[in-house]
């Protein structure tokens, strides 16, 4: 759950909310208070309706024989059916004007409004103060508690919280990457990706009609795109110039920051993954300016109520225990996850697949609750150590989770061939470092794969069909493909052995082929995306969306492990099951099934998704696997 490594995440200053979260934002400068007469805008999210009614067309509409297996609703429909009624957007909009607020955008379930903070203060009950976040942006947040009038009983509104800002999750490998493949752990390119976990030949699905949004803050860059296709000779292969995506900013957007700024670097990454797998497709940055709830949840809000796209992919998250009362001074701010996974089945019903990073730490996915006085203030108390934890929005019922490993493929000297070869999870150590950027180290983390399980929400009933490990709360991840170890800086050396990377396509000039501006790559930040991509081919096949994919994960993995697991016939091998691996907590040995590094195993992705009947990719830069 890191940026790149050379930058650090945020964090914010406690502060209490009847319907929000709470934590910290590290801060650069004193909080200040926000004079009466500026602009603050806000979001009020009102309560849903007919909710048992949802969750049972949720099942329904992933269950084989239902009549409504696989029909979608627009979203007009879902906020008929489940959304507030017109008369309660209607009642909430004439209360907030009666505040002294304008209401400046309504959505499926939402109200965004803005007005002079004397307004705000009156309505909420509540001080507002300016603070700079320690990537320089401000932020307003609030200094006591929320507290929602009666004339919007039911809300959420999470925008003054002052929660840590969710992380990029991924890093940097230690050197830069050379250009020729050098060996069985990659540097992987996209197209040796493809090659070794048995993709659908380009020919027959590219990923053409299918939408896929990303969530990111900052910016990638169209040259950097073309720069990693054409160092694989893309053009000269298909005579199709190289894939594009479109940038699509939400609450201001962010901006491309080069090589070392942790959201462009991401942003880059994830781009470069989806399309790398489906360069058929329409691929779109929601870029944010920053990874904070209200942006986050914004641009979530935005690509679920167009109802436009089929897949999201998310590479970014934090500690879940992070909104819970024992971080928060005894206020458990949990309302915030529930809001998004409402924002989460709201696009379900639509068809929409979710899909979001797993964590960067392993096992070690929450640092101990003593973190907390470190956000506010100097603090010299005991020495504050990494602990069992997963991450969010990875860990919601209706997001796919992707973690996975280390891959091993064929290596000759002088051929481009990338087939299968093995996997393994076995994690870095870190040293002692600053994650959160507030003058503090963390003992005891470990880099891989996140996994776990969650304290959050219950068991959703795709995961009782595999031995998870509980049958209590959710666990994740669900599947995982290549994520890479040995983080430069940050990981105890030496590390271990066949630690992978892939390659991404940074500052590259125009019209160039990106040599001496690829850098190898690690984290869930690489699987996630990598994923999508994938995702987008099954809804180009299936000829439409498919929805939430953990109901057929899961069935398949159950499937599988009843036939031998490792061992099962090969027309049954949907996943790489026979995987060992480690991430500080949990351990992982074949041929077991289900674990928490890999999920179910990492996927040949022509078994998993019923496309046998096409051609595989074959040896990057041929026609098969341009």
């Amino acid at each position: 759950m890191k940026r790149h490594i050379f930058a650090s995440a945020l964090m914010a200053t406690t502060v209490l909310g009847t319907c929000g979260v709470a934590s910290a934002t590290t801060l650069t400068s004193a909080a200040t208070p926000v004079p009466a007469t500026q602009t603050v805008s806000f979001s009020v999210y009102l309560p849903l309706r007919n909710t048992a009614a949802m969750q049972a067309l949720l099942t329904a509409q992933q269950t084989k024989g239902s009549a409504s297996y696989h029909k979608w609703l627009t979203p007009a429909q879902v906020a008929a059916q489940f959304g507030p009624t017109p008369a309660a957007m209607a009642q909430a909009q004439a209360a907030l004007t009666a505040a002294g607020l304008t209401v400046t955008a309504t959505h499926l379930r939402s109200i965004d409004v803005s007005g002079p903070a004397s307004a705000v203060t009156k309505t909420l009950q509540v001080a507002l103060k300016t603070v700079t976040t320690a990537n320089g942006n401000p932020r307003i947040i609030a200094s006591s508690k929320v507290v929602v009038p009666q004339s919007l009983a039911g809300a959420v509104i999470p925008t003054f919280a002052g929660v840590p800002e969710h992380k990029p999750q991924s890093a940097m490998t230690p050197a830069p990457v050379p250009a020729n493949r050098n060996g069985p752990v990659g540097s992987y390119n996209y197209n040796d990706l493809k090659q070794a976990y048995d993709y659908p030949a380009y020919g027959a699905l590219d990923g053409t009609g299918i939408n896929v949004a990303i969530v990111m803050e900052a910016s990638a860059r169209n040259e950097d795109v073309a720069a990693m296709f054409n160092h694989e000779g893309f053009t000269a292969t298909t005579g199709k110039p190289p894939p594009t995506f479109i940038y699509q900013p939400i609450d201001g957007g962010g901006s491309y920051g080069g090589l070392n700024d942790g959201g462009t670097d991401e942003a880059e990454l994830d781009v470069q993954m989806v399309l790398g797998g489906a360069p058929g497709a329409t691929v779109t940055q929601f870029s944010i300016p920053d990874l904070s709830d209200q942006h986050i949840i914004d641009a979530y809000v935005a690509i679920v109520d167009s109802g436009a796209y089929d897949v999201v992919s998310s590479s970014f998250g934090e500690c879940e225990l992070f909104y819970t009362a024992n971080y928060n001074n005894g206020y458990d701010f949990t309302s915030t996850l529930q809001l998004y996974d409402e924002i989460f089945e709201f696009g379900s019903l639509e068809g929409i697949t979710f899909i979001a990073s797993s964590g960067d730490e392993g096992g070690t996915g929450c640092p101990s609750v003593n973190i907390i006085p470190h956000f506010v203030a100097s603090f010299n108390g005991p020495a504050v150590t990494a602990g069992k934890g997963v991450s969010t929005p990875s860990g919601d019922p209706n997001v796919t989770s992707v973690g996975g490993g280390n891959l091993i493929t064929s290596f000759t000297s002088g051929s481009l061939d990338s087939t299968y070869v093995s996997e393994q999870g076995f994690g870095d150590p870190e040293i002692p470092y600053d994650e959160f950027g507030i003058g503090v180290n963390i003992n005891g983390q470990y880099w891989g794969a996140g996994g776990g399980v969650g304290t959050i929400f219950p068991q959703p009933s795709y995961q009782s069909v595999v031995n998870t490990g509980s049958t209590k709360f959710r666990t994740q991840p669900d599947i995982g493909m290549l994520v890479g170890g040995c983080p430069g800086g940050i990981s105890q050396l030496p590390c271990g052995p066949d630690r992978a990377s892939v390659v991404v396509t940074i500052g590259a000039p125009s019209g160039s082929n990106g040599v001496g501006f690829r850098f190898g790559f690690i984290g869930t930040s690489v699987a996630a995306p990598e994923f999508a991509g994938a995702v987008a081919l099954l809804d180009q096949a299936a000829g439409g969306r498919v929805g939430n994919l953990n109901f057929g994960l899961y069935q398949l993995a159950a499937q599988q492990i009843a036939a031998g697991g490792a061992s099962a016939p090969a027309a049954m091998q949907y996943y790489h099951m026979n995987l060992p691996g480690f991430d500080g907590v949990y351990s992982s040995a074949p041929p077991a099934g289900y674990n928490y590094i890999f999920g179910n195993g990492s996927p040949d992705i022509r078994n998993l998704f019923g496309l046998t009947a096409l051609p595989a990719a074959g040896t990057p830069q041929t026609a098969s696997n341009p």
